[in-house]
């Protein structure tokens, strides 16, 4: 199961050290922030960048999600707290599922290669939309990005994964 932890002032680095001090390594939990490759084009260079996909949101894979969460109440209020209610909260189990296909373990979410046949059906040859084309809702293939389409953390999201044309 993964938390998520809400972070102010985009601070997502600064948590993910502080977060990993706090929580015991018995836990065995992995703290991280969503990230993705893309392409993009500058001074007419196709170049990868990495961007923050949830910028704001840090993540914490475990399997036991209450343990976390009480440990993480031990912290001191203003280093921790984004809010003074509801602070971490745990992904539904399909929205974890479907961000494990999605990233690797370090949180990154690469390019995907895709080819377009001759019809103008686009085909996913490797990387995650090899695992998640079903929820694929649009391609652009000049701006060289796939938007998929989920439920997390209760709100319908658009995500934008980068792509890489492979020619036919």
């Amino acid at each position: 199961m993964w938390c998520v932890i809400h972070v102010r002032d985009r601070g997502e680095k600064h948590m993910e050290r502080l977060v990993a001090g706090l929580l015991p390594q018995s836990l065995d939990a992995r703290c991280f922030h969503l990230t993705r490759n893309r392409k993009k084009k500058f001074q007419g260079k196709w170049q990868i960048v990495q961007e923050d996909l949830f910028p704001g949101y840090v993540f914490v894979d475990t399997v036991d999600p209450d343990r976390v969460y009480r440990e993480l109440k031990k912290a001191p209020r203003p280093k921790l707290l984004f809010s003074d209610d509801q602070y971490v909260s745990t992904l539904e189990q399909k929205e974890s599922e479907l961000l494990e296909l999605m990233a690797d373990k370090g949180g990154v979410i690469g390019i995907s290669r895709v080819a377009v046949d001759e019809g103008g059906t686009v085909r996913y040859l490797s990387g995650p939309l090899k695992d998640v084309g079903d929820r694929v809702r649009n391609v652009n293939l000049h701006k060289r990005i796939a938007e998929i389409e989920a439920s997390l953390m209760g709100e319908k999201q658009i995500l934008y994964l980068g792509i890489e044309m492979e020619s036919p």
